[in-house]
């Protein structure tokens, strides 16, 4: 299954498209740390938060949505 992790969407134009270079820095907004999305062959399945876990940084669910876990095979 392909797991997303989504911080943020955002439409932009073709001329800060066409800016991106490597050393770009992209910012993100700030309330971004709150609404993380958490997406299975893309499908929402969680909501949560960027957490820092010691030297990494995670995702503390917060909603899960249960219709979308996958059913185990047995």
């Amino acid at each position: 299954m392909h797991l997303e992790i989504l911080l943020q969407e955002q439409l932009i134009s073709r001329r800060r498209l066409a800016a991106f270079a490597p050393g770009k820095v992209l910012p993100l907004m700030p309330e971004i740390i709150h609404c993380v999305e958490v997406r299975v062959n893309g499908q929402l399945l969680a909501l949560g938060e960027l957490v820092q876990l010691e030297d990494r940084l995670g995702v503390e669910l917060h909603e899960v949505y249960q219709a979308w876990l996958p059913v185990e095979e047995g």
